[in-house]
């Protein structure tokens, strides 16, 4: 599950990360930021995302997952004292954005402190 899980995050960053780079308006239908500077947030984490999620063993791909479950709970957190996170991400975080970075690195840290025992990898 956590193989598949980092392969899809990772896809859909991959996406979201072109979309900054490419589209003119700053939230891609309304909801997401795309800007340049969040996509370049992102990019270390979609390669890491597409690494753990093919080419890793699994106690690599749970510690990247974690990782990414810890970058999105801070950002998450960040996004609700300012929405521009320090200037960082000049046109800010949506709602949906805080939302989507609280359910992300939850989802992330758990599937990157199951200990595997009763699973199989």
């Amino acid at each position: 599950m956590e193989k598949q899980t980092s392969v899809f995050l990772g896809g859909f960053l991959s996406v979201l990360t072109f979309a900054g780079f490419t589209a003119r308006n700053k939230h891609l239908l309304k909801l997401l930021n795309v800007d340049t500077n969040h996509s370049v947030l992102r990019m270390p984490l979609t390669a890491a995302l597409l690494y753990a999620g093919t080419q890793a063993d699994l106690k690599t791909t749970r510690k990247i997952l974690t990782g990414v479950g810890i970058f999105y709970v801070a950002m998450g957190s960040a996004g609700l004292v300012d929405k521009k996170v320090g200037g960082l991400l000049p046109s800010g975080l949506t709602n949906y954005d805080i939302v989507y970075h609280f359910a992300v690195g939850a989802g992330s840290l758990w599937l990157g402190s199951r200990s595997g025992r009763m699973l199989k990898p």
